[in-house]
């Protein structure tokens, strides 16, 4: 579809350009006239800052504290009225008196002599008997070792037939029980020496006897085992 030109009416191209003419002049007045430079300087101008400081008020006093004093309890009367005293109440007869028995009179006790008390050893006495007492324990560890001792067996027993003594030392505690053995002098013999050792490591000990080796935990004894072949 064509569609035909048609051109402005020339009535509004005047109106628009008287008012781009206005507008021009009155820029120009404003320019000549200094209103647009007072303008510029009020907008550069900066805006005074008003500080606001903030008052803190002191908080209010406190009402005074009043003190109630409290009364003191005193304490009740006990104001003892006396007995009231009616005459038809007449009083309880007393009792009889009981006639108590003769007290017997016992002879004084004549005190006795003092039980003396029992004679205290001596130093040297109680040291006598502990050495006894240790001799004696010793003695039976010896007799009971000598009681259980065996010959040695065996093909080498039996081809060499050894015989001789071997002497012995063993550590024994307060309870009785072996802590270490050892031979002291040999029979030079293996035989005979294994033998004594196996000897002492089978017996069965006592406990030491009161006061005996005091201040020691263990005690050191030396015996001394006899072997001989059987009989054939």
């Amino acid at each position: 579809m064509n569609r035909s030109y048609q051109p402005r009416e020339p009535s509004r191209r005047l109106k628009g350009l008287l008012i781009v003419i206005a507008l021009h002049a009155a820029l120009g007045y404003a320019l000549a006239s200094g209103m647009a430079r007072k303008g510029l300087n009020l907008i550069k101008k900066p805006l005074q800052a008003v500080i606001i400081q903030e008052v803190i008020l002191p908080p209010p006093p406190s009402p005074p504290v009043k003190v109630i004093k409290t009364a003191e309890p005193q304490a009740p009367r006990t104001d003892s009225a006396p007995p009231i005293q009616h005459p038809d109440v007449l009083p309880a007869p007393s009792a009889s008196p009981v006639e108590l028995p003769p007290r017997e009179v016992h002879p004084p006790i004549k005190p006795t002599a003092p039980i003396a008390a029992a004679p205290i050893a001596a130093p040297d006495q109680q040291k006598t008997q502990v050495a006894s007492m240790e001799s004696e324990y010793a003695s039976r560890v010896r007799a009971m070792l000598n009681a259980i001792k065996r010959y040695p067996t065996g093909r080498a027993a039996s081809q060499q037939r050894p015989q001789g003594k071997v002497k012995v030392w063993f550590t024994l505690a307060r309870g009785g029980s072996l802590l270490e053995a050892g031979v002291l002098e040999s029979s030079n013999s293996n035989l005979l020496d294994d033998a004594a050792l196996a000897t002492v490591r089978r017996g069965v000990y006592p406990s030491f006897p009161a006061n005996t080796w005091e201040g020691q935990d263990h005690h050191k004894f030396v015996a001394e085992m006899e072997f001989s072949p059987p009989s054939a």
